[in-house]
């Protein structure tokens, strides 16, 4: 199936080495292009803060700069209020764009005397100062502005849009420099930069919008993406509706090891994902003590308990089971240790989460394995896996993802706000946007995991199981919280996941 642009990912130094290629092959000059920017933001302007708005663009030195200088001649032209706050045009392109604002006694200020009583006179700040590409600390000038402008809008309710890109932030991480300016809005041109949807990229980003100039299609001939966006449509297709004739025996087996004495909840929430995300059966093995205060939380489990003395006792309790969920609730325990270590080395499809990947960040040896092993972690669980400090996954969470993956032979799904997912023989990464803070809270990853087991035992495709998975639990979070994002619960999301899995 062709995908759309607004669903391809691409690198920032890709999208800069072909835009004017793409461009030329159009018959599209340089200004033309610069044109066709300034009008997307314009659109996205009048849309969000119709004229006569007071409106105040700060330009840099590069096109970026050049962008804002086309806007602040269009806007004035539709009613809009313009005030320019710019350097020095450096680029051809900027210096004749700055000049044509001039030309029609437009109101220029300096950069340099900026402060927050100019910005508090202003109904929107238009940010055209870097883009793109910045990949060392701003300089002093423009950090102060940053951190000027994030101040005033924090007091005086600014309405703060971004072209291309947040000036600060690494387009290609979503990482601040050492900070970036907080927007409301971004347009980005072309095609969508991986900095902008995942990690801090979305908090800085705002809101987003992809303006492809009417060049996008020209491009994509030049350049292969680096990533894909999840779309519902992917997500309906594997999940199609199930036949009259259909049977428990169809739809998956799935068996959670954990649970131990003070975590329960942990497999019991997982369980229930399973659940109410189709599996046909959950069984739970556990620790004896821990067998009836699980049982007793959902009359479908089938819940057994284990001392793990032996090994072939272990492995026939997994009789029957077509994927094994290791790791809510699970503990680092002996007994624990020895689940795992036993699991990992069966032939069974594993889905590690939790304490499952704090035992395997601690013996690599148990792998490789034969059978297929999905790893779910958070940028912590991340970290111990890769041997390292959790900022430097979150420094750049895609480098991360993709070494996870190859090191460890697995499907990796990176949790948090724009979850990736790699997998080492994949041509690219994929991009969950989707999603709610309301996630953020103990038991959601349980949830998660709970999902990937079943989508397992159903039978989807391998490569097919975390970006179905993920959007499902992503958008299941948004419907929960629709009541507010503070106090939402996890087992909130059974209702709304049980309608997704029934598109």
């Amino acid at each position: 199936m062709q995908l759309s642009m607004q669903q391809l990912v691409f690198r920032t130094k890709q999208v800069r080495e072909r835009e004017l290629e793409a461009a030329k092959n159009l018959g599209v000059s340089p200004s033309q292009l610069m044109q066709r920017a300034a009008q997307s933001c314009l659109a996205a302007l009048e849309r969000e803060h119709p004229a006569p708005a007071r409106v105040m663009i700060l330009c840099g030195p590069g096109n970026n700069g050049g962008d804002g200088w086309v806007l602040a001649r269009l806007a004035s032209r539709v009613g809009y209020k313009v005030t320019v706050v710019a350097g020095e045009a450096k680029t051809e392109l900027a210096q004749q764009a700055a000049q044509a604002w001039r030309d029609q006694q437009g109101q220029v200020e300096p950069l340099e005397e900026l402060d927050r009583t100019h910005l508090a006179e202003q109904d929107v700040i238009v940010d055209a100062l870097l883009g793109t590409g910045l990949t060392r600390d701003l300089d002093p000038l423009y950090a102060r502005v940053v951190e000027t402008l994030n101040d005033a809008k924090g007091f005086h309710k600014l309405w703060v849009m971004c072209i291309d890109c947040p000036t600060g932030l690494q387009s290609d991480t979503g990482m601040p420099c050492p900070i970036a300016v907080e927007a409301d809005y971004t347009v980005t041109f072309i095609a969508w930069k991986p900095g902008l949807l995942t990690g801090q990229g979305g908090h800085f980003a705002g809101r987003l919008e992809l303006a492809e100039l009417g060049i996008a299609a020209a491009f994509r001939q030049l350049e292969r993406p680096f990533a894909t966006l999840i779309e519902q449509e992917e997500v309906a297709r594997h999940l199609p509706p199930r036949q009259r004739s259909s049977h428990k025996g169809r739809h998956g087996h799935v068996l959670i090891i954990g649970g131990s004495l003070g975590m329960t909840g942990a497999a019991v929430l997982a369980g229930q994902a399973a659940l109410r995300s189709g599996a046909g059966k959950v069984s739970i093995l556990t620790q004896p003590e821990s067998q009836a205060i699980i049982a007793s939380a959902q009359p479908e489990f089938m819940v057994k308990q284990t001392q793990a003395e032996t090994r072939e006792q272990v492995m026939a309790l997994l009789n029957g089971c077509d994927v094994v969920v290791m790791g809510p609730g699970l503990g680092t325990s002996a007994w624990a240790e020895r689940l795992c270590k036993w699991v990992l080395a069966s032939d069974l499809p594993v889905v590690l989460d939790a304490d499952g990947l704090n035992l395997l960040s601690q013996h690599n040896a148990w792998l490789p394995r034969s059978a297929s092993l999905w790893l779910t972690p958070h940028p912590g669980e991340a970290a111990r896996l890769l041997e390292c400090e959790t900022r430097d996954v979150e420094q750049d969470r895609y480098a991360a993802v993709e070494e996870l993956s190859h090191r460890f032979q697995a499907f990796v799904v990176l949790k948090g706000a724009g979850s990736l997912m790699a997998h080492a023989d994949a041509q690219r990464l994929r991009i969950c946007q989707r999603g709610s803070p309301a996630l953020a809270v103990g038991g959601a990853g349980d949830v998660l995991s709970g999902i990937v087991g079943s989508l397992v035992g159903q039978g989807l495709p391998a490569e097919a199981v975390l970006p179905v998975a993920t959007w499902l639990h992503a958008v299941a979070g948004e419907h929960a919280a629709i009541a507010g994002e503070r106090g939402t619960l996890p087992s909130d999301l059974f209702g709304p996941l049980r309608k997704l899995v029934n598109p």
